[in-house]
């Protein structure tokens, strides 16, 4: 299986020049540093400082149809979101096909838009029901936690749930995302049309931190914005963004962007300093999913979920 080309380049060392080979008869990605890589500034202790493609499984010829988003849980389950086919799957970490979730009775199938994991919960956001559903990571519908109105704009585009219950709902018509609390009522709305600070444009991407803040995907001003966990507007950065979309975020606090116009993933520090940048040279990545040191990158033409280990300094 052909794997493709991919180079990774860290950002706070521009001499170095990584770059991963395919290699063709293990389906993986060798990282290979430049001989200036040894002249580098050596990098905190547990720090990530690049990203490498360890493999990549191929979804063309699976019946599957237009994937538009992934989560992963704790113990290594992958959850695919399949738009055209009108249904949830879940992988094992070698991509084989485990299981597809259960419709709402009384509802012929589902129509999901993305997807959020916490705990041994799978969140879907749904525009067949215009709702938030819940499941149990085995597949088995559990309820309703929210509907909407897409008349008027409200029905979401992507989300993200963090341990507590805290709900994020990433509204790109009405330029805005919405913080839910437990209860899942409405805590915050942050956002509004523009490019000031704390404005979106067309927001396709929202992701938790551990402490609770959050992070936006403010894709039509191409770049990332973070917020204080009760809404309030902290810093933007925009380092070598074209489309940012799907986010996860590492639990030491590193942030993974997937950026489909530039055919790539971006690695930033929990302070916004942009550190690599793993480029693919026919993969468009949309959606991203960290679970420990194991970034999965939904690609979305070709469809493909690939497979990429996040580095750590000594």
């Amino acid at each position: 299986m052909r794997v493709g080309r991919a180079c990774t380049r860290p950002a706070s060392r521009r001499r170095a020049d990584w770059c991963a080979v395919g290699a063709l008869a293990l389906g993986v990605a060798v990282l290979a540093p430049a001989a200036a890589c040894a002249a580098g500034a050596a990098s905190a202790p547990n720090e990530a400082t690049g990203l490498v493609l360890e493999s990549a499984i191929e979804l063309s010829g699976r019946p599957i149809g237009r994937p538009v988003a992934i989560a992963a849980g704790p113990l290594g389950g992958v959850y695919l979101a399949d738009a055209a086919r009108g249904n949830v799957l879940r992988f094992d970490a070698v991509g084989t096909i485990l299981f597809e979730f259960e419709s709402p009775q009384g509802q012929p199938g589902l129509q999901p838009l993305d997807i959020a994991v916490t705990g041994f919960k799978v969140y879907v956001l749904d525009a067949q029901s215009s709702a938030l559903l819940r499941y149990s990571d085995e597949g088995s519908f559990l309820d309703v936690l929210r509907s909407f109105e897409p008349g008027r704009g409200e029905l979401p585009q992507s989300l993200a749930v963090d341990t507590t219950g805290r709900v994020l709902l990433c509204q790109s018509s009405l330029h805005q995302v919405s913080l839910l609390d437990q209860s899942h009522r409405v805590e915050a709305v942050v956002g509004g049309f523009g490019s000031r600070p704390g404005d979106l444009s067309r927001p396709l991407g929202v992701a938790f931190a551990s402490d609770g803040t959050f992070y936006v995907a403010d894709t039509g001003n191409r770049r990332i914005e973070r917020f204080t966990a009760v809404g309030n507007f902290i810093a933007a950065f925009a380092d070598s963004l074209a489309e940012p979309r799907g986010l996860d975020v590492a639990g030491t606090g590193e942030l993974c962007v997937a950026d489909p116009r530039r055919r790539s993933v971006h690695l930033f520090g929990p302070t916004g300093v942009h550190r690599a940048e793993l480029v693919f040279d026919r993969f468009e990545p949309i959606d991203v999913a960290l679970v420990g040191d194991t970034l999965w990158v939904l690609s979305a033409s070709p469809p493909a979920l690939l497979r990429v280990r996040v580095l750590r300094g000594g």
